[in-house]
């Protein structure tokens, strides 16, 4: 009789991963990749990703992420980080990225929310990680 037991590694399938895209097409725009484990109530933060469309021309723009956990109060994730102007035929837009994607970068509980800001506007755009 031959008996095989084999421990099961952990794998990638163990894991959920998001997108958070709540408002396309709007100005200043936010991307949110986010995962976390099946029936965890964490979520991990890999890749923010801030737009702004129609840049006037000859400015510089930055950008930073903030977020807020359930109950709490706006908290600064990282500082202004200078924007890359982006362009095509027929437009142009800034860009501004934080994280490398994958499961990476900082641990959040659910339903906090991440939110970017550009410098010199008041307006926050945010997404829920759910």
């Amino acid at each position: 009789m031959t008996v095989i037991v084999s421990a099961a590694p952990a794998s990638a399938a163990s894991y959920v991963d998001k997108r958070a895209n709540p408002c396309v097409g709007c100005n200043p725009g936010i991307v949110v990749e986010y995962w976390y484990k099946k029936g965890s109530h964490s979520r991990g933060v890999g890749w923010i990703y801030a737009g702004k469309d129609n840049p006037a021309a000859g400015k510089t723009y930055y950008a930073r992420w903030l977020y807020k956990k359930p109950g709490g109060s706006w908290k600064v994730g990282k500082s202004w980080r200078k924007g890359t102007k982006v362009h095509n035929s027929s437009e142009s837009w800034i860009e501004v990225d934080w994280g490398r994607g994958g499961h990476t970068g900082p641990k959040f509980p659910r339903n906090t929310k991440i939110a970017i800001q550009f410098k010199g506007s008041g307006t926050k755009r945010a997404a829920t990680l759910k």
